[in-house]
């Protein structure tokens, strides 16, 4: 006898122990992150997509997968550039982006959409506080000629490594080479100038001179794929809303996991080391300067 094909239901049975009263309160306050995005790209004409692990969640389980605590969405350079520049403007109350060439010791190469009524830190070498985010990549051109993406992206990892040295702990691993060099480093190379080196890399093809798209920050080598994948975005239920994701979800999905529509048999470690839904992240960051 034939069954119906649950996702949902063999996600829980795998890993139903992450899907606790937490993630479920993160997901609803993402969720609303993704509707202020949504919004404000309709009202100023952008464009954006589901990305990634979200766009999955989207096409398997109608919504998050059950145990995610983040979400990705991609703009166009262009739209994402616009964005970022009339944020303050834009944004609703309770709501903000930051950036690299807008926030002060901002360490990630691509922006985010964040809450200011929450405190969010992630499990990286960071000290960076802010809310609870929603990343925001820029999608950039990119060509088909195989030796040209190899310069690019061994580029771009070079500048991605200073951004780590320039933002990192200099002791996180001891007093040692390693920590000379990162204290070096941080003398030699100011963060602002690392951002615009990234931001220089990424530019230099444009989309619409170009067969493929890339976001950059999902797997390099995985992160190039036809333009055509993405194309106009379409709305695709997410959660009992609608949002946008792009136009081949199949050939996007598989060429980033394979067989999307299986449940893997482990999932990734959370995503944050600390977190308060409830405490406004420069209250946090007061409090723990005194």
């Amino acid at each position: 006898m034939e069954t119906n094909y649950n996702p949902n239901e063999q996600a829980l049975a795998l890993h139903g122990d992450r899907v606790n009263t937490e993630t479920k309160e993160v997901q609803a306050r993402l969720l609303k992150i993704l509707k202020v995005i949504d919004r404000v790209c309709k009202d100023h004409g952008l464009t954006y997509y589901l990305l990634c692990g979200t766009m999955l969640g989207a096409v398997r389980h109608g919504g998050f997968i059950p145990w995610d605590d983040d979400a990705d969405v991609g703009m166009p350079r262009d739209d994402y550039e616009k964005l970022l520049a009339h944020a303050d403007e834009w944004m609703p109350e309770g709501y903000e982006v930051v950036s690299g060439g807008r926030t002060a010791g901002y360490p990630y190469p691509f922006a985010r959409v964040q809450e200011t009524g929450s405190t969010y830190r992630m499990h990286r070498s960071y000290d960076f506080v802010g809310g609870l985010p929603i990343d925001l990549f820029p999608l950039d051109g990119m060509v088909e000629d195989c030796s040209s993406r190899r310069s690019h992206y061994k580029r771009y990892k070079f500048w991605w490594k200073m951004l780590y040295f320039t933002h990192t702990d200099p002791y996180k691993h001891g007093r040692g080479l390693r920590s000379m060099l990162t204290l070096l480093l941080r003398k030699l190379l100011s963060p602002a100038l690392v951002h615009r080196k990234l931001d220089d890399v990424r530019r230099q093809w444009r989309i619409e001179n170009t067969p493929l798209i890339a976001d950059h920050d999902y797997r390099p080598e995985k992160g190039a794929m036809p333009k055509e994948w993405y194309g106009e975005p379409v709305p695709v239920e997410f959660n009992g809303c609608m949002l946008m994701g792009v136009a081949k979800p199949h050939e996007y999905l598989t060429h980033l996991y394979g067989n999307y529509m299986e449940i893997p048999s482990e999932i990734p470690p959370q995503n944050y080391r600390f977190l308060d839904l409830n405490k406004p992240w420069r209250e946090y960051v007061s409090e723990q300067k005194k």
